[in-house]
């Protein structure tokens, strides 16, 4: 921690404020000191936070379950392709692949399943995850714009928890206009300081949501999204793109209650305020703005495909009905109440069944319905 506050208070003296982006994507991803980039645990009960595949292997299956399907529409393709970012300690990879070769065998012989990770800390525990998978099943890459062609980039792409770690901007409305917020350092801290947008796309992405900022009011801008949605659309001819995520639509994003904006940090389970605080030691996220992912999708050739709740989306799946059921009827069973209460937790409101939306965006194939939305249940795109 020490390390990276030095090498990022020293590049502000030498260069000046650095936008909160910047900030961010060194806080999270510089190759030395970097969140992401150090051996620490950050996932599950020893780490940070938890992730819904941490939560039961029963998302995964539910997940597998609706890309099958979708290997199916595309006509069962003898080869086709999982491209997962953001995999995190391969938990979801694994748990994916399990159910296709239990539940859909000739899916699970034409797939290839390609993890898309920078961190070099992130992909040594994938692999060990992933250990003893048949050789050439799974592979590695740091973009998506660089890989092989073992899929005919055709199949599904997504990524569950990835969006919302993608580098802001944070912008505030003044009396003076809109200014961006930058990072600077002073008397031995990092602090905040105004300044004009640094970029004019900040201020264009805000006229595009119709949404007008309070006086005062704190919000951030994720362009970094726009750019992972063209690096996707690059590559992706045929099939879907899913995000998983927690967030909302613009006007409910850029509320007045949420005057503060959304951006948290997260340390041994706990939630801060303070992104500036130690970087590299805290996980810091923002709510995404999934109508901005929308829009932009479609100006990258993506039509929405469905667009609802976690929750709806797994009990759309038959998530309930995958619950293992005891072996007597009203026997205690350790196994299947640990199951009932992990679906419970992904799919009530109280849970991560409502703060979490999934979002799917299809390229190059109709508009088919797909089983994770095939019930509305009070969200539309």
């Amino acid at each position: 921690m020490a390390d990276l506050t030095a090498k990022i208070s020293t590049r502000i003296r030498e260069k000046g404020p650095l936008t909160f982006k910047e900030f961010m994507e060194m806080a999270l991803y510089d190759p030395e000191g970097g969140y992401y980039n150090s051996p620490e645990e950050k996932i599950g009960f020893r780490g940070d936070f938890y992730t819904a595949p941490e939560v039961h292997p029963l998302f995964g299956a539910m997940l597998a379950k609706q890309f099958a399907q979708i290997w199916e529409l595309l006509g069962e393709p003898p080869e086709w392709c999982l491209v997962e970012y953001g995999g995190g300690r391969g938990t979801l990879a694994r748990d994916i692949l399990r159910a296709l070769e239990r539940d859909h065998p000739r899916a699970w012989a034409a797939v290839h399943y390609r993890l898309i990770e920078i961190s070099p800390a992130m992909r040594r525990r994938q692999k060990e995850t992933l250990a003893g998978l048949p050789p050439g099943k799974v592979s590695w890459a740091a973009r998506l714009s660089h890989p092989g062609e073992e899929c005919k980039r055709q199949g599904v792409v997504f990524g569950n928890e990835f969006v919302d770690a993608l580098p802001v901007h944070r912008v505030r409305q003044t009396s003076r206009g809109l200014k961006e917020l930058y990072v600077g350092w002073r008397d031995g801290s990092f602090v905040e300081e105004e300044g004009e947008p640094s970029d004019p796309r900040i201020e264009e992405y805000l006229a595009a949501t119709g949404v007008r900022l309070l006086p005062g009011q704190t919000a951030e801008v994720n362009l970094a999204a726009r750019e992972w949605l063209g690096e996707v659309a690059s590559w992706l001819q045929k099939g879907f793109l899913f995000v998983i995520d927690y967030g909302m639509p613009a006007e409910e994003l850029y509320h007045p209650s949420r005057f503060k904006g959304t951006l948290r940090c997260y340390r041994r389970h706990r939630m801060g305020a303070d992104p500036l605080h130690a970087p590299g030691t805290q996980d810091i996220t923002s709510h995404v703005d999934f109508s901005a992912l929308m829009r932009w999708g479609e100006e990258e050739g993506f039509f929405v495909a469905g667009y609802t709740t976690q929750g709806d989306f797994l009990l759309n799946l038959g998530i309930l009905e995958a619950i293992p059921r005891p072996a007597r009827e009203f026997a205690f069973d350790a196994a299947s109440l640990r199951a009932a209460m992990a679906v419970k937790n992904l799919v009530l409101p109280e849970g991560m069944g409502q703060v979490f939306k999934v979002l799917a965006l299809g390229k190059g194939t109709e508009k088919i319905p797909l089983a994770g939305f095939k019930k509305k249940r009070g969200l539309s795109p």
